[in-house]
């Protein structure tokens, strides 16, 4: 346990260094952000939020990445289909999509299961500011809605679509902190590659909610959105493809220390 908090202060010392013009940047990345930031425009706030809810909630066992075989596929059918009026018009749109993904019964389960709720129908019409005040009770609900935990990973990661839905609307002033970082197999590989010993999902989660915790006391904007768009997206580079990463945003020695911390 003392190397994990060796390992945990020393990437905190790293992380701590990234100034939060950066950390924005780093979500801008994110396929979500990506390609959904049109769609956005086109649905306006609310019906974009359950979008982004309901495909965060079946953002798993995909055919390909999800850059490339997920967000980009929404991304086209969504262009290509009217404006929903209502969350069973969604349901339509998106289960031509889901009826050819793998686990195709699940995932239309669940793309009925929320859509056809309470949560669903109150968001359609909501606006940034009343979902970034009721964040986390939306969280809670979401998790009831769907019968999950309110930690398991498809949960935590539509709550990371919704605040990037809220982020893309300007609204920055919700509360992510107490929401664990969605834990898949990039932030697991990244986590053992920091030489952290971990016993399953929730010492990976520990770990990085520690992380997070000491980065806000002198960083307080930074949230867990943030720092899992990071760890997601460097997770599996190479130490030279960590530098390259960073020097790109003109951070090149934090890419240079991180990579010293990061084993094969």
């Amino acid at each position: 346990m003392k190397g994990n908090i060796d390992n945990q202060s020393s990437i905190v010392e790293v992380l701590s260094k990234i100034p939060t013009k950066a950390w924005n940047k780093i979500v801008e990345r994110e396929p979500e952000w990506i390609y959904m930031r049109e769609i956005l425009k086109k649905y306006g706030f609310g019906r974009f939020a359950v979008l982004m809810l309901v495909a965060g909630l079946n953002d798993f066992q995909l055919r390909g990445k999800a850059d490339v075989a997920y967000w980009p596929k929404i991304k086209e059918i969504l262009e290509k289909s009217v404006v929903p009026n209502s969350p069973e018009d969604l349901k339509h749109i998106l289960s031509e999509f889901y009826k050819n993904e793998r686990l195709p019964y699940l995932k239309l389960k669940r793309l009925n299961r929320f859509l056809s709720s309470k949560l669903a129908r109150d968001l359609w019409s909501a606006i940034p500011e009343e979902v970034a005040k009721y964040f986390l009770k939306i969280w809670y609900e979401l998790a009831e809605t769907m019968k999950q935990s309110k930690d398991a990973k498809t949960i935590t990661f539509a709550m990371k679509c919704l605040g990037i839905a809220l982020l893309m609307s300007g609204k920055a002033d919700f509360s992510f902190e107490n929401i664990p970082i969605p834990v898949d197999y990039r932030v697991k590989e990244f986590t053992r590659r920091i030489g952290v010993s971990s016993g399953g999902c929730e010492d990976v989660r520990t770990f990085w909610n520690g992380v997070l915790k000491k980065i806000r006391e002198s960083r307080p904007e930074v949230n867990m959105i943030h720092l899992d768009s990071l760890v997601w997206q460097i997770g599996v580079l190479s130490k030279t493809e960590i530098v390259d990463y960073f020097t790109e945003m003109n951070l090149r020695d934090v890419g240079k220390r991180l990579a010293e911390l990061v084993r094969v």
